[in-house]
Order: structure tokens, then sequence, then C-alpha cells
């Protein structure tokens, strides 16, 4: 990935996004989802569904059985659409940890999260959370 202004930005808000999962910071996810967001949480399962309009309870229930959050994230690739050229494909390995009561979990996957880039440049979150 280039060295430009945008990437950085983007990066930028990779960043903004895991130290507000760390922080469970509901309102900060929020504000860097675009208002067509919508993910299946990528299960059969419609119950883990979560789009704009539903995200911010849906996070808050999330983070509400969990404690001692940390999560890593390591950006791959980041590929535009060819169809919709202010959308872009970022591809990331995470590595999940927390508690739920007593227990300790752990997942690690790759991700792929759609982005889209505003007129003004700011980066928003279109699936993939």
């Amino acid at each position: 990935m280039s060295d430009t202004e945008s990437n950085r930005a983007l990066l930028e808000m990779l960043d903004e996004y895991r130290r507000a999962v760390e922080d469970k910071n509901v309102e900060a996810i929020v504000r860097l989802l675009d208002e067509s967001f919508a993910d299946d949480g990528g299960t059969a399962d419609m119950s883990d569904d979560m789009e704009y309009a539903n995200a911010r309870q849906k996070l808050e229930e999330r983070f509400a059985r969990i404690h001692d959050l940390r999560l890593q994230m390591n950006f791959r690739k980041m590929e535009r659409s060819k169809a919709q050229p202010d959308i872009y494909f970022v591809t990331y390995s995470y590595m999940l940890s927390f508690a739920m009561g007593d227990k300790k979990k752990q997942d690690s996957d790759v991700k792929q999260m759609r982005v889209r880039k505003t007129k003004d440049g700011a980066w928003l979150i279109l699936s993939g959370i």
C-alpha cells in the first residue's frame, strides 16, 4: 500500500476502530459506520446480524457480556471495487482476546472489511466488523 494521505487516513480509521473496540466505546464505533452499514457476522444465524439502525444496541449487548478485551489488527491489503470506485475492500488479520465471566477466550482469523471513502476524504465502515 502506498504511503499517501488517503491511505494513512484509512489506517488511522482502522486503529480508531481497534481502540474503540478495546475501550468498548459503542459511540465511537457507531461514528465510524456508514448509514448503509450491514454485517451478517459471518454466519447464517440472523440473530447476530447487525445494521446501522441496530448497531448501538447490538454492540452494547455484546460488550456487556465481556471484559478484558484486547484486539490486534494487522492490515494485509486493500482493493478498490471495480463496480463502485468509492468502495474498498480491506483485508486484515486479527487476534481477539477477552473474558466472559471466569473464562478467557481467544479468536483469530482473516476478515474483509468493506469501507467507503467519502467526498471529504473520511473513511466509513460498510461491513466486516
